[in-house]
């Protein structure tokens, strides 16, 4: 399955997805709007019975227009032609309402047409074991279209019309995990594919890193079987000296490979173990540093490179030595691999600067500094991911499996401390590793 059929299932999916979230939040919505009119419908039919029973009670004709006023979704006025008995009303609103099945709580004031404002006012709660009424501290909103009237409030009418739609949500929220599932999935099957491009690649490169040195042993074996150089007619000596550049050919080879195959014992090693183990030691920090890069001078001094790298050491108001407890081994590749990519992936004289920044009593950062090609934004998240290495045309010009970076981030792990990594395109990459010590 090609990047492009890949690239549409996705798109199909995520629009499948979003097409089922919009469909579920129109019925939800629907269902709640039917299950609010359904109620609202209740309380108008409670309230025009309770109006004709005051009306009954006082002997008094109801206005001509309907006496019910809703105000907003959780208000209602009723209009009558008569004072209002605050226990009467009570009475009515709390039998009538029980008898509808409206079991909200709610809170009730009277209007009085002589004063102008709002005389008494209860709130009732139906839910609790104790139905004792309690005098609102807030008076309801007045109503300027009538005189005699008084007013119910619902104030928690839209929280009981939500516990009602308990099965909606009980399939909302199956919805959400199955879509929930379903995208972890999908980023699943992305991540396993980017890991099988990678293990691709890797293969690739650990393929061509094998023939070249196999197929020079075979071509200097050739030449050594058939006695080429004996059948020569040039000076003795000089078929000696060819015999042992053979020599020598063979084996820097042999160490080529011997050194491709140290690195697969190491990534099995790693693959076996979730976590690097550490043998932890009192090391001296500068003085290691320093022989590590004596190390990897020597190496490109044996290489005949012409490209020698420049290294800076600054050790920033550092008067006395510095001690970590860490795992040289590890410590030492680890600086070693940030120096040999530093030294590889460069296009011109290499100039290396490692500092060392103390930030507290226990606490330092180890910076090294290239002047290399740089790493682009979108790739440095994944320079870490084991066999990632960037696409570029002299991929297997500049030697590697993708391994040196992820191997530094398990060190550091294992370790317990952290590295940054802050790059651009053609000026060059700094790592920071984060170190505590005692």
């Amino acid at each position: 399955m090609n990047k492009r059929t890949i690239t549409l299932l996705l798109v199909f999916a995520l629009l499948s997805i979003f097409g089922i979230i919009s469909i579920q939040i129109y019925w939800v919505r629907r269902a709640f709007d039917a299950n609010r009119k359904q109620n609202e419908q209740k309380i108008q039919v409670a309230l025009q019975n309770i109006a004709e029973k005051i009306a009954d009670y006082s002997k008094t004709t109801l206005p001509s227009q309907s006496p019910i006023n809703q105000l907003s979704s959780d208000y209602y006025t009723v209009s009558v032609n008569c004072e209002i008995d605050a226990a009467i009303l009570e009475y009515f609103l709390k039998s009538e309402f029980s008898k509808r099945n409206i079991q909200t709580d709610f809170e009730y004031g009277i209007y009085d047409c002589d004063s102008e404002k709002m005389v008494y006012g209860s709130y009732i709660s139906l839910n609790q074991k104790n139905n004792a009424s309690k005098n609102i501290k807030k008076e309801l909103p007045k109503w300027e279209g009538q005189n005699y009237y008084f007013g119910v409030r619902f104030p928690s009418v839209s929280s009981q019309l939500v516990s009602e739609m308990d099965i909606w949500i009980f399939l909302s929220i199956i919805l959400l995990l199955v879509i929930f599932f379903l995208v972890y999935g999908m980023f699943f099957i992305i991540t396993q594919r980017q890991f099988s491009q990678a293990q691709k690649q890797f293969i690739n490169n650990i393929t061509h890193e094998l023939k070249t040195p196999i197929s020079i042993l075979g071509i200097a074996a050739k030449v050594l079987i058939n006695n080429e150089l004996e059948n020569n007619k040039l000076e003795k000596k000089q078929n000696q000296e060819r015999k042992n550049q053979y020599a020598i050919i063979v084996k820097e080879q042999t160490e080529r490979l011997n050194s491709q195959v140290e690195k697969l014992v190491e990534l099995l090693m790693l693959e076996r173990s979730s976590y690097v183990p550490l043998s932890l030691e009192k090391i001296n920090l500068q003085k290691t540093i320093q022989e590590t890069i004596q190390s990897f001078e020597l190496e490109i001094l044996a290489k005949q490179d012409f490209q020698h790298p420049t290294f800076k050491i600054q050790f920033e108001d550092i008067e006395n030595e510095i001690f970590i407890k860490a795992d040289k081994v590890h410590f030492q590749n680890m600086i070693h691999n940030l120096l040999e990519n530093a030294f590889k992936y460069n296009q011109k004289q290499p100039f290396i600067n490692i500092s060392i920044l103390k930030l507290s009593k226990n606490k330092l950062i180890l910076s090294i500094k290239d002047n290399g090609v740089g790493i682009d934004k979108k790739f440095q998240k994944r320079v870490f991911d084991k066999f990632f290495r960037i696409q570029s045309n002299d991929i297997h010009t500049t030697k590697g499996f993708g391994l040196g970076l992820s191997y530094i981030e398990q060190v550091i792990k294992a370790h317990n401390w952290k590295i940054n990594l802050e790059s651009k395109v053609n000026e060059g990459s700094t790592f920071s590793i984060h170190i505590l010590y005692s």
